[in-house]
């Protein structure tokens, strides 16, 4: 970590809130899919599906607003930043698809479909949980008690809202 750049901290926000947003709804995907979803595929779809989706809408309603009252150089400055900044949504979603395909690919069904599910599920809860000291690294500030105890009430939230998403559109 030695060489890299010390980010500002309406990078740090972005970036924090990408994070946040990608794992709340990769955890919607991950929790939203049938079950037997996991063995045909689809579930890695889904949640491909909604990683990149989310990317691009992310970034594209950041271009918008951050676009209004700014010249096209600055704007396009701010895109290239934007792009890097949602890259937290990307990888919300990598390791959760990893287990899915995995378990598709070994044609895993019932129990251990439903396994691989709940270990997919609990990477974005796991990634919830641990913001407190995401934020405090990229901020270059150290871990504090209040900011673990933050980030653990955060995945309980994370997981509520993908819950009632899931409730509310499945």
């Amino acid at each position: 970590m030695s060489g890299r750049v010390d980010l500002d901290l309406e990078r740090v926000r972005s970036r924090v809130s990408a994070y946040v947003y990608g794992n709340v709804l990769v955890l919607a995907a991950v929790v939203g899919c049938a079950p037997e979803s996991v063995r045909s595929g689809r579930a890695v779809v889904v949640v491909l599906a909604t990683m990149v989706t989310t990317y691009l809408a992310h970034v594209v309603a950041h271009r918008i607003g951050e676009s209004v009252g700014r010249g096209q150089q600055e704007a396009e400055l701010h895109l290239r930043a934007e792009l890097r900044d949602a890259t937290p949504i990307v990888t919300s979603g990598v390791l959760p698809a990893l287990v899915l395909l995995v378990a598709s690919l070994a044609g895993w069904e019932g129990t251990a479909g439903a396994v691989a599910q709940l270990l997919a599920a609990l990477v974005p809860v796991v990634r919830l949980a641990a913001t407190g000291s995401v934020t405090s690294r990229m901020a270059r500030r150290g871990s504090s008690r209040s900011a673990f105890w933050s980030a653990v009430g955060l995945a309980v939230a994370g997981s509520l809202i993908a819950v009632v998403k899931v409730l509310l559109t499945h």
